[in-house]
Parts: structure tokens; sequence; C-alpha cells
């Protein structure tokens, strides 16, 4: 994990702009570097020391054949990409030394570079023309952009190294890529051109006997590609089962035995089964107990370093946020693996295995791939990134999803069957039966026994008055907060960063804009609500309670450490 910035058409880089770009030191805190690349083109670099601490070819800039270039990323194929080239690169050490060379050899098209790389990347390189942005196919590594009143152009790895120099800012999309060229020293508005998509057609016609041993087979290559690095690696391991078969696999593969981290209050049953699965894989495990008050006095620093308001994400981020600070405190390991993306992929969140029938389901897994940067990639990132981690995600890796996104439907919605029942077959033997074959929890009870939710509204319900709530319409007309819990995270939100800049990027309250329940596209459509009324939902005669229900379990993702 790094970060990284820039500053297009500026002479130069004034003290205020300078501590813009320190705002996301944290995730870099080894190294530092702010450098004109070329004329009216500021790059800047916060490195994360994992392949070489502290080694040279590692620095970015990456220097060569006339062009920089700053990543936040890594690519699991540099080695095969740079094989017969013979470019001379600065700091040709480094797996994103990659990107020239891929450059390079795709004859300098830029789509076909991203195209090229395996691995996760954001990246801004530069020559003496023009300026190259490219993101990763599902946005794992964040960036984003916006102009300043000068006309100048700033991008950063967060919202906030750049919200207080720009007018509005933007998203760069996730599987995009951009050129930007210049005019008279300024850049030119410029638009993405999208390098992937997210397989839509279910095209992989196999036995489910082939699929599980497909499954087994590309899941293990792609946590083998991520053990890329030599610092200590460790696992987030929540009980659940995607982590618990990450944690299973990078096992098998690591000479050294890696270390697991949990959290939860001290009654949570999933702590009962991440011991379990530490001591069925024979590695170290730290326990980290928290407590209600614990969840609630972070609050403010979660929504801060998440940049979002909406509360799927900030009660998932609460728990993965302080695991991740007491990693960072008492360990020396740098690099984490992670369990994200699979609960989309195989379409095991409750509300998605409620689909009338395989259809449905398939159309909400596309569309749900298609927001991950929005939830739980964004949380995953931004509470790792801020405490000097790095986190892998091995169930997002791109020939991972072209299996799974390809495979028939029906697959994943068996009747009288196990959410992600592929997933767990596949795996027969590598975990305990007891958590291989236990079916997902939610957030509540991933924490412990007392909800997480009801903790939150419990403070709310003290320190926000009804007369406060009240005004919320006149306050925020725009997606106007339904509970106290809401307010409070939006008011957070308003005075750390404000929506007038970035509201339109956050996205609230994926589950009721299903596949099945709208026909078209409206996640964050506004809706008039009369006074004491709850939004539309999209679906037909569901009370306050069960909105409530849902809101817990069948969001992003639900246990503890943001792993299920």
């Amino acid at each position: 994990m790094c970060g990284i910035w820039a500053l297009l058409g500026s002479d130069e880089v004034s003290p205020f702009e300078q501590a813009q770009f320190m705002r996301i030191m944290g995730r870099g805190p080894d190294l530092h570097v702010l450098k004109e690349v070329h004329p009216r083109v500021h790059l800047g670099f916060h490195r994360l020391a994992i392949v070489i601490p502290g080694d040279t070819p590692s620095e970015q800039p990456i220097v060569g054949q006339g062009k920089s270039v700053v990543c936040n990323g890594e690519l699991y194929n540099h080695l095969q990409i740079k094989e017969g080239s013979s470019l001379e690169l600065t700091n040709n050490g480094s797996d994103c030394a990659a990107i020239i060379h891929a450059f390079h050899k795709n004859g300098n098209d830029l789509k076909k570079t991203c195209a090229m790389l395996d691995g996760v990347f954001a990246f801004i390189m530069a020559d003496e023309q023009n300026v190259y942005v490219g993101r990763d196919p599902l946005g794992v590594r964040p960036l984003f952009y916006g102009y300043t009143s000068q006309g100048n152009l700033a991008i950063g790895s967060e919202v906030k190294s750049i919200s207080e120099l720009c007018e509005r800012v933007e998203v760069f999309p996730p599987g995009c890529c951009a050129t930007i060229a210049f005019t008279n020293g300024h850049p030119r508005p410029f638009k993405t051109e999208r390098y992937y998509f997210v397989p839509q057609i279910a095209d992989r016609f196999v036995s489910i006997e082939n699929a599980q041993l497909l499954i087994r087979e590309v899941l293990t290559k792609s946590v083998e590609k991520r053990l890329m690095g030599n610092r200590h690696f460790g696992f987030m391991l929540s009980g659940g089962l995607d982590s618990s078969l990450i944690a299973a696999i990078a096992t098998r593969a690591l000479k050294h035995k890696p270390v697991a981290f949990s959290v939860g209050f001290e009654d949570s049953e999933d702590l009962v089964n991440a011991r379990r699965v530490a001591q069925y894989l024979n590695i170290n495990h730290v326990v980290h107990v928290i407590t209600a008050e614990d969840c609630l006095n972070v609050i403010p620093e979660v929504i801060y370093a998440l940049e979002t308001y909406e509360p799927a994400i900030v009660r998932c981020g609460i728990a993965h946020y302080l695991l991740c600070r007491h990693i960072a405190s008492i360990s020396d390991v740098k690099v984490l693996l992670s369990g994200e993306g699979a609960d989309e992929l195989f379409g095991s969140y409750a509300y998605m295995q409620k689909a009338p029938n395989a259809f449905h389901l398939h159309k909400e897994i596309h569309r749900r791939l298609q927001m991950l940067h929005q939830y739980d990639v964004l949380r995953c990132d931004r509470a790792t990134s801020c405490h000097g981690l790095e986190i892998r995600v091995p169930f997002l890796d791109k020939k991972f999803i072209d299996l799974v996104a390809r495979l028939p439907p029906a697959y994943k919605l068996q009747p009288m069957k196990l959410e992600k029942h592929m997933l767990r077959a596949a795996f027969e033997g590598w975990l305990p039966e007891e958590v291989l074959w236990r079916s997902k929890e939610g957030f509540g009870e991933a924490l412990g026994k007392q909800d997480l939710g009801e903790i939150i509204g419990a403070r709310c319900a003290e320190t926000i008055s009804d007369k406060l709530f009240s005004t919320r319409h006149t306050l925020y007309p725009e997606r106007t907060p339904e509970t106290k819990e809401e307010f409070w995270y939006r008011e957070l939100f308003e005075k750390a960063y404000g929506t007038e800049k970035m509201g339109h990027l956050i996205h609230t309250k994926v589950y009721r804009t299903a596949a099945w329940q709208l026909t078209e596209e409206k996640e964050n459509h506004r809706v008039v609500m009369e006074e004491g009324r709850l939004e539309r939902l999209g679906v037909a005669n569901k009370g306050s309670e069960e909105v409530l229900r849902l809101r817990r379990r069948s969001t992003g993702s639900t246990t503890l450490s943001g792993v299920a």
C-alpha cells in the first residue's frame, strides 16, 4: 500500500499544496517524495516498504525512456513483462517498473498496457507530451482527481489529499485509463477509456464438479501470487468461511508461519471459530478484544479515514479500523490477506440469496462487482492504509473473477444448500468441518451477543435530541438521514469533508436497488419523504424492523474484521 499524488499545470507546489500531499502519508510512512518530473508535472509518492525495506530500486518515481511513473499497487506478473525488455530504468527493481516496460512493449497503447498488468494498481505516468493514468479492474486501489480554480489538475489516492485544492472531486473509475494532454502548460479536459469489463455473460458451461476443481486451482494460484514480498505476512481472520480459506491456502504456501489477527467483543462467537481455525492451521493467533466504548469513541476517526457516511461501511469499518490500529502497534506485520469479494462473486449476501431466480441473481452479482470500489473495497483500503498496512484480496484476482462470474448462475442459488456451496465443496478437508459448513452470519452476531447497531443507536438516542433530528430535511435535503445513527454519521462527515465537493461520489444502501427490485439503475436516486415515513425501498411490504435487519445483515462485509 502506497500513496500517490500529482499536481499538473502549476509552476511549483506551494506549502499549502505540499501539506495536502502529506495528508495521506499514512499510506506510505517509509519514504516521501515530491518532485517535478517534467515542466508543470509534479508527482508525489508515499512509500510503504514491502518487497525490500529501504532498498533504493523500490523508490518512486520510477524513471526511464523519458517517462516517470508513480504507482500504488502490486503487479504480480512484473517479471514476465520485463523479460526480454532492453529498457534501462533507474528503479527497475520495483514491480511497478513493469508499467513503463508494458507501455513500450505495447507501442505506447495505454489500454493494452493496463490490460497486460496482472494485479491491483493506480498509477500516474508522464512523458514530455502527456500524462497517463490507469486504475485496476475493480478499483482495489483508489484514485481521485479534480481541477483547481486556476485550472490545474490534482490527482490523489484519497479524497482528503485533494479536496482542499479542488472545486469538485471526482473518482477515477475502475477498469479505466486516460491520456491527459496539455495546452499552453495547462492540462486539457480528458475522457476515460474502459479497458476492462466485468464479465456479463455466464458462458462457462462446465459441470459442478469441474467448476469446483477450477475454483480450487485458480483461487490457490491467486493466493500464492499475492505472497510476493519479504515482509511478515498476516491474515485478517474473522472465523468465517472466506478469510479462513485464504488463511488455509496461504499457510500451505508460506515457508514461515504467518500470524492471524481477529477482533471482537469478549463474547463473540466468531472469535471462537477464529481460534478454531488458527489451531487447525497451527499458526500464531492474536485476538484483539474490544468494547462497545472502543467502537463508539473511534467513529469520528473511522468516518474521516473511510471518507463516507454510508452506515453499512462505517459499521463494518469500525472493527476493521480498530484491528489494523492494533496490528500496527504490536507487530511487524505489514501485509495482510483478506477475504473481500467472495460474497459478491458468489451472491451469498442474505438479500441476494432471496433473489426470485438465478437470472436475477446473476444480474445482481454483476452490479455488485462493479460497485465494490464504493463499498467493501473502499472500507478495506482506507481502514488499513491509514495505519501503514497493505491489504491483498485474492478473491478479486482478475482470473478468478473471470472464472466465477461466468459460471452458470444456478450453481450459486442451489435450493436447500448453504450459500457458496461450490466454494465450500471445492475446499473440503482444508478447514474444520464446523467452519467450512457454517452458515454466514450477520455483523451483529460477529461482534458478539450485543448488536453494534443497537449500541450505536442507544448512544445516538441519548445525544441527538428529537428536536435536532426533526431538522434533518432542512439540514440535509439530499439523501436525508432516516435514523439518528445516519444523522450522526452525516454530521461527522460534513465537518470533515462536506458534500458540496464530493457528495456525489458516495453511494448509499446498495441492497435497496437489487436487480429484481428496480428495472433501472437508480442507486442514489433521491426520493422525497414525508415526515415519519421511510424512503422508498423498492421491496414491497417491508416494515421498518425488517429494513433495519436488512441494513445490518445484507450490505457490505458482515464480519468483524471486514472479511467473511
